[in-house]
């Protein structure tokens, strides 16, 4: 209870965790700004070491059908509007949007860069001027953007980024127009080569860093399915190199490294890869929740998961059209369903589940934000931008952990049940079978080293005495007392395990000599005859001892149980005395009935 209630809170703490960092995210992100800074504002605050958001007019070209001269018409007769960074757009529909942008004036030749720092974008057109040598310009066009294979882009990068080099005295403005499947809000930062390369460098170490750990989590789970046998953690692995494909796809690092030449893959692999995600969660969490009293659960979340590939398939063959409009539905759904079924594992099962609902609620949290940016209810910022990142992140350790404590409990329980064919259910000692498996590998030890090993049989004579008297449960009581007794004097590598008739056997390793089996059976007998506190007053065990000892005159288990059976139902009769020797005579006299 005390684990429950402290995982409870840690969830919720994890929970509250990233919805604070999701509402502070876009303050502590440079360039994403909530007040409007005035064109002149950006030119005087502009500073080539550092990045600042870059301002202009932008024109919203719904048909998206206009020329470039019609755009610079329509700029010119004042058409245009203030940009701000933070507005959502109308994109989507085939619709188009131009940007006139305003950049600083420099006293001298000045690089700069200029970045988009949104992946997935469908098209980013830049229409820079390009000085001519008799004075005169053109218009030089560089393109990037998701229709345009990554290695074509004028910088092989994250996002859409282009090189400019600002001349003094330049007067003609640089154009930018953005295509997008869903309303957006578009921003663009100038920064200096150097700065814009180091953040660049910052987010690649970042992203190798989580490529790493997702290698080293699918590494784990390889191991984990084969070193405990269960195949749930192969479905893990497979969900999380799915969830890595996907997070590299939204993040742009999938384009730039893995297929920069392919364009229709970079443009389909967002969504493709967002619902492979979703339909591999659903056949996960069927694997980790399945229940044979609940076999519609198992049925629904298989269905889904068939849902689910069946809308990415179409989506890759057919492309976009109506089939991006059932994306969202299907995810949405997706994520209450995970939220339900995580809680009702976590009533089912608290000690696993509270970590599978926690993992559930950050992968939910994290994805809201890029949802309701597609839907247009969100401006672009760090949270819309990287909240599923940092959701998975924080997903896949949780489920890792919950992995871990489900397969320790399907392993406890395994070696209980195995511990249950072995042992004596009464006092925890082995049982008939390893009785006999353990004599047999003492007596074929004894063929290359014949002075090795002994066998004491013990035997509670009064028993049934106890059990007249006192009842059964006394009974039992005296029966495992004995028990702890003859364990307290076994050492390293002995054996304790009982007959089936009741008796006790030990089975000795080394080298033991006559004197020190009569002190081991003396000591024996003197426990027996202590008082117990589990014992009523007065009442004490009376053990008889029978001891064979090496070399034994016969080769089966059976034959030597036997023979030390015979000397104890001899000493049953004897009042004074309690421990014997086996010797050879007996041993090769017993004849070869079943022990």
């Amino acid at each position: 209870m005390k684990l429950s209630r402290w995982s409870s809170r840690l969830a919720a703490w994890l929970a509250a965790l990233l919805l604070a960092h999701a509402g502070v995210w876009a303050q502590q992100v440079p360039g994403l700004q909530t007040e409007e800074p005035s064109p002149a504002a950006a030119q005087e605050d502009f500073r080539p070491g550092r990045g600042v958001v870059g301002q202009g007019e932008v024109l919203v070209d719904r048909s998206g059908a206009w020329s470039f001269e019609e755009v610079r018409s329509r700029f010119g007769s004042g058409e245009g509007r203030p940009s701000r960074p933070d507005q959502i757009m109308p994109t989507g529909g085939g619709s188009a949007l131009w940007y006139r942008l305003a950049l600083p004036a420099v006293k001298a030749p000045t690089p700069l860069m200029l970045s988009v720092p949104h992946a997935a974008m469908d098209s980013v057109d830049l229409y820079s001027p390009a000085p001519q040598a008799d004075g005169s310009s053109q218009w030089l066009l560089e393109r990037s953007g998701d229709l345009i294979p990554v290695a074509e882009w004028p910088l092989r990068n994250l996002t859409p980024a282009f090189e400019l080099l600002l001349m003094p005295g330049e007067s003609q403005p640089t154009y930018l127009r953005v295509v997008n499947n869903y309303p957006i809000s578009v921003h663009w930062m100038l920064s200096g080569p150097d700065s814009f390369h180091d953040k660049d460098k910052q987010w690649h170490l970042l992203l190798g860093v989580y490529i790493g750990f997702i290698l080293l989590v699918v590494l784990l789970s390889g191991i984990h399915a084969l070193s405990w046998r269960d195949s749930i953690h192969l479905f893990f692995a497979a969900y999380v190199l799915v969830v890595a494909l996907g997070q590299l796809a939204l993040t742009g690092l999938g384009g730039e490294l893995f297929w920069p030449g392919s364009a229709w893959w970079n443009d389909r692999a967002p969504v493709a890869l967002t619902l492979a995600t979703a339909a591999m969660l659903h056949i996960f969490l069927r694997q980790l929740v399945v229940d044979r009293d609940v076999p519609w659960l198992s049925r629904s979340l298989l269905v889904l998961s068939l849902m689910g590939a069946g809308i990415a398939l179409t989506f890759v063959v057919v492309g976009r059209g109506r089939v991006f409009a059932m994306a969202t539905p299907y995810y949405l759904g997706s994520m209450a369903t995970y939220l339900a079924v995580a809680a009702w594992y976590a009533w089912r099962r608290p000690r696993v589940g509270i970590w599978v609902l926690a993992a559930m609620v950050c992968l939910t949290v994290g994805s809201i934000f890029p949802l309701l940016r597609t839907q247009g209810l969100m401006a672009l910022s760090a949270a819309t931008q990287y909240g599923a990142q940092v959701g998975a992140a924080l997903e896949i350790p949780l489920l890792l952990l919950a992995l871990y404590l489900r397969s320790r409990e399907k392993r406890d329980n395994q070696a209980r049940m195995d511990a249950l064919t072995r042992t004596d259910p009464l006092t925890g000692v082995g049982n008939h079978r390893v009785l006999l498996q353990r004599l047999d590998s003492l007596l074929v030890r004894q063929q290359r080293d014949p002075g090795a090993g002994a066998v004491v049989r013990v035997r509670l004579s009064n028993a049934i005495d106890i059990r007249q008297d006192y009842g059964m449960e006394t009974a039992q009581s005296a029966v495992v007392q004995a028990g702890a007794c003859i364990t307290a004097i076994a050492q390293e590598g002995d054996s304790v395990a009982r007959h089936r008739d009741g008796d006790f056997v030990l089975i000795l390793q080394g080298h033991l000599t006559r004197d020190q089996l009569t002190d081991i059976g003396q000591r024996l007998i003197a426990r027996g005859l202590s008082e117990s506190p589990a014992l009523p007053p007065n009442t004490v065990l009376q053990l008889k001892i029978a001891v064979a000892e090496a070399p034994f005159q016969v080769n089966e288990a059976t034959l030597l149980l036997q023979s030390l059976g015979t000397v104890l139902g001899e000493l049953a009769g004897r009042s004074g005395t309690a421990l014997r020797f086996v010797n050879a005579a007996e041993t090769r006299s017993v004849p070869p009935t079943q022990a």
